[in-house]
């Protein structure tokens, strides 16, 4: 049975050590020490963290490693004070997209887990250190390169096989290769876009002339019927009025021949 009289912090205040306690969950009394800086869970049983754990504002450092963690709950997103996650050693599938929050995040260690995927958010956290060996990955988001300059340390050795088709293994472990690599391939993403977007918009000028052509000739063959309309009423007309010409004609003929 856990020992609730532990699940106290140093005497700062800001420090709580909890590995190697047995525990399942989060008793919520620890949440409650709003000022802890430093919290480790290192070594127990826990299958989550609790959404409330965002309530430790101040939080700095978080270490869960060699637990049965499936997630890591999206409120952690919140906790922008963050400068370090360790989380290896669990059974993390995937992030929360909230982790591109954690502007202040420099550290995040995820070894020796699941994980078939990153969020492209991440790429907006200022990281320094990834470490993501014996994963499941088959891929890095290409937003990392947006980290160029700034991770120093990455590791991704360990994967699954698909990442060295556009990885090659010998740069595993050379955050300055990976991050040139996916710079080169995000830029071609973004020109391939771009040029996706351009041939809709040229396929659709191009609909919209066909269909401004075939409404013009429509019109076009609208006022050839007209005209044609007119031309027989034109004749019509003329018809008329030469039989009525050639009558009056007549009329005045015969009206001679009487009188004389």
């Amino acid at each position: 049975m856990e020992d609730t009289d532990n699940f106290e912090p140093d005497s700062s205040g800001t420090l709580m050590d909890l590995k190697y306690q047995g525990l399942s969950v989060v008793d919520p009394q620890i949440l409650s020490y709003t000022t802890l800086v430093y919290l480790d869970f290192s070594f127990n049983l826990l299958e989550s963290l609790p959404d409330e754990i965002s309530l430790l504002q101040n939080l700095e450092e978080l270490h869960c490693c060699s637990n049965k963690i499936a997630a890591l709950p999206e409120s952690i997103g919140s906790i922008q004070s963050l400068r370090l996650i360790k989380a290896n050693n669990n059974m993390l599938i995937s992030l929360p997209k909230s982790t591109g929050q954690l502007q202040s995040l420099k550290s995040l260690v995820l070894s020796d887990n699941i994980l078939t995927s990153l969020p492209d958010e991440i790429g907006n956290c200022n990281l320094e250190s990834l470490l993501l060996e014996n994963n499941s990955l088959c891929r890095l988001p290409l937003s990392l390169a947006l980290l160029k300059g700034k991770l120093t340390q990455l590791d991704v050795s360990r994967n699954d096989e698909q990442m060295q088709t556009t990885l090659p293994i010998q740069i595993h472990q050379d955050a300055q290769s990976i991050l040139w690599i996916l710079a080169l391939q995000r830029e071609k993403t973004h020109c391939t876009e771009t040029l996706k977007t351009d041939v809709k918009l040229l396929q659709h000028q191009i609909h919209s002339s066909s269909e401004a052509l075939a409404e013009a000739k429509q019109q076009i063959a609208e006022l050839e019927q007209k005209k044609k309309s007119l031309e027989d009423d034109f004749e019509s007309v003329r018809f008329f009025l030469t039989v009525r010409y050639f009558a009056e004609s007549f009329e005045g003929k015969h009206s001679s021949c009487g009188k004389a």
